[in-house]
């Protein structure tokens, strides 16, 4: 018998029931809460029994106040046999099947019924409901209950960002809250944990890491995100919190670069789509943070095709190569080591081959396809300067760089102490650090007076230096945002 109803199986609907007459046999709690939903669907209720609980005052029910007879279930849309008689409820039951109206048992006849009511619970025009198929109602009660606690929090869905960067944190303090690797997937895991947090991807970028997510207004104000972070260690004014229109302008500045420390850069919205899709891959975002997505990118793409032409529109491995020119005369007769080969090893590869004189190319697992840049960029003669080698190489290339400039997205120093015997102490070495969290140990800089080590906020500062002044051009770029400011409300009132 048991494996029989195990192997039960029904399909769910949503029975329109307004005005409609409805039966109900039994008068206890149980009929009474199947007298409830009826009545929230607009039945019609006829109750019929002895005796009613005293629950049942004041409910708009018709009472017959005798026993269930044959002739009750005449022209009944549907009836529910709630007694605590299991032969009546199989009276009721048969009555039913000689009318042919659906019908549904409380007790053990559940699994000859026509239909099971699920788990229900309501707020405003939604509607939860769970059913295990009548194998168990303390589970599914279980899990609507757990469930119900969002029906709330759905109602409030807004865009939220939560995040630090440059501009409110130095290097060395930034650093530690920036998630790659298992961190990432600890806070993605714990972030998964929170009520209230409908959507949510993570941006963590060489200078800037941020929790962007659709989430309840409690869930919002009440600092769990900033808790779930890390930044309740942080003072006011060393992180950010923006909701709604506030959170989404910010975005739009972000996805079109000019919140970058290279303002006008367009690697990061190569960066957002990655961290959307790492999100959708771990479970994390869905069509909600994809609709946000498509609309930053849209007005991102007009932001640049308007504000470009103002800035220099510099990537961050323009900066460092400038940077070099600035700092070296003779880049011609130097040997460039590249750490790293995703995006900006790329960049900074392709733009230094007319300008250095050597290249060392170093990987960490996919060896570059030296034939795939020269196609993008560079003639196939000058390509010629570069070689590649891999990680474990590193320290027997270390005393042929006159520059050593480090893009890998490691999670820690690729260039650290441990590589100090391979440094010619002697000769002048330039080492720029482009990682976040940073490649190379700070520490190596004591090793010689001859070494100068860079970082990213070092060359932040040597870039304002030069830099035109943004203020007329986030002007600009909001006026753009402001245009597309419909669009914003159209999502957020479509959650």
């Amino acid at each position: 018998m048991m494996d029989k109803l195990k192997q039960t199986k029904a399909m769910p609907v949503s029975l329109l029931l307004a005005d409609r007459p409805c039966l109900v046999v039994g008068g206890g709690k149980i009929a009474l809460r199947k007298t409830g939903h009826l009545r929230d669907a607009g039945a019609t209720v006829t109750v019929v029994c002895p005796e009613l609980c005293e629950e049942f005052a004041g409910k708009p029910v018709q009472h017959i106040a005798r026993k269930f007879e044959a002739g009750d279930v005449e022209g009944m849309a549907l009836v529910f046999a709630a007694t605590n008689d299991r032969f009546v409820n199989r009276q009721v039951l048969e009555a039913c099947r000689k009318k042919n109206v659906l019908c549904s048992c409380v007790d053990g006849n559940w699994a000859q019924s026509d239909f099971t009511t699920p788990a229900i619970a309501r707020h405003g025009n939604l509607t939860l409901t769970v059913s295990t198929g009548g194998q168990s109602c303390r589970q599914a009660k279980m899990v609507k209950d757990s469930l119900a606690k969002h029906l709330e929090m759905v109602e409030t869905a807004e865009l939220v960002v939560v995040g630090t960067d440059h501009h409110h944190l130095p290097i060395d303090e930034r650093e530690p809250f920036h998630l790659t690797g298992h961190r990432l997937e600890r806070a993605g895991f714990m972030m998964m944990q929170l009520w209230g947090v409908h959507e949510f991807m993570i941006l963590n970028t060489c200078n800037r890491v941020e929790l962007i997510a659709v989430v309840s207004n409690e869930a919002a104000t009440n600092g769990i995100l900033c808790h779930a972070l890390g930044f309740n260690k942080l003072k006011e004014g060393q992180f950010y919190l923006k909701q709604g229109a506030a959170a989404y302008e910010h975005l739009c500045l972000v996805t079109s670069g000019m919140l970058s420390q290279s303002p006008g850069e367009t690697h990061i919205a190569a960066q957002l789509k990655e961290a959307l899709a790492v999100a959708q891959q771990c479970g994390w975002a869905n069509s909600m943070m994809q609709e946000w997505v498509s609309s930053l990118l849209h007005v991102s793409k007009h932001i640049q095709t308007e504000v470009a032409p103002l800035l220099r529109g510099e990537e961050i491995e323009d900066l460092a190569l400038n940077y070099l020119d600035a700092h070296r005369s003779d880049l011609a007769s130097q040997t460039l080591l590249v750490l790293g080969a995703g995006i900006t090893g790329q960049g900074l590869v392709r733009d230094a081959v007319p300008r250095v004189g050597k290249i060392i190319w170093c990987y960490h697992k996919n060896k570059p396809d030296l034939g795939s840049e020269k196609n993008k960029g560079a003639g196939s003669a000058c390509w010629k300067n570069v070689e590649c080698c891999t990680f474990n190489d590193i320290k027997d290339r270390i005393g042929d760089a006159d520059i050593i400039i480090s893009a890998t997205e490691a999670p820690g120093h690729v260039l650290h102490s441990g590589h100090a015997p391979f440094f010619d102490q002697e000769k002048q070495l330039i080492l720029i650090d482009l990682g976040m969290p940073r490649n190379i140990d700070p520490a190596l800089k004591e090793l010689s007076p001859e070494i100068n080590l860079i970082d990213l906020d070092g060359l932040k500062h040597w870039y304002r230096s030069q830099a035109i002044d943004l203020n007329a051009t986030l002007t600009e770029c909001r006026a753009i945002i402001e245009e597309h400011r419909e669009q914003y409300e159209r999502i957020a009132q479509s959650f």
